[in-house]
């Protein structure tokens, strides 16, 4: 059954990433998709992927990287999909590359979500969200066009972001 193969998949990412980075905190968010949402879900998660990840982006005077994806009006880290072959830490890496513009160092992780997505008459499909602390390292933030309408360093977290835990990603 899904809800078993994927729940089993992400536990033992969860394991793995902890024993390389670290510990950290584990949220476990739970998301209503559409069918066809989930479907496409279901199809990554049998191409051998485990969700996502980003990189939490900091510069050597505390200021965090921050991304507002084009339609949106809320802020949070660079990130998005793994592709199958890759590692979730490889994943943070270019996802930051190609939404923000940046070269980053990841040095640990900032937090883990084990996520249940849910559709109608769908079996709970469990996926994986990685957040990764990362050192800046080269570029110039430019918004990737076609997906980010905006990239800017902030010193606080902003009043508008994507989902709740960004506000306890280290400042």
């Amino acid at each position: 059954m899904v809800t078993d193969a994927s729940r089993a998949v992400v536990d033992d990412a969860i394991a793995r990433l902890r024993e390389e980075w670290g510990d950290c905190p584990l949220a476990e968010p739970h998301w209503e998709v559409t069918p066809a949402e989930w479907e496409r879900d279901r199809e990554r998660f049998a191409a051998d992927t485990l969700g996502g990840a980003g990189a939490w982006v900091r510069r050597d005077d505390g200021a965090a990287l921050m991304v507002r994806h084009e339609g949106e009006s809320a802020w949070s880290e660079p990130g998005g999909k793994d592709e199958p072959g890759e590692s979730i830490a490889e994943a943070a890496v270019r996802e930051t590359r190609e939404e923000a513009g940046v070269e980053v160092d990841l040095r640990g992780l900032v937090m883990l979500h084990r996520v249940a997505v849910d559709a109608p008459d769908r079996p709970t499909l469990f996926r994986l969200i990685a957040t990764f602390d990362a050192d800046y390292v080269a570029g110039d933030p430019e918004p990737r066009e076609g997906e980010i309408a905006a990239v800017r360093w902030v010193h606080d977290h902003p009043n508008d972001l994507m989902y709740p835990e960004v506000a306890e990603y280290p400042l």
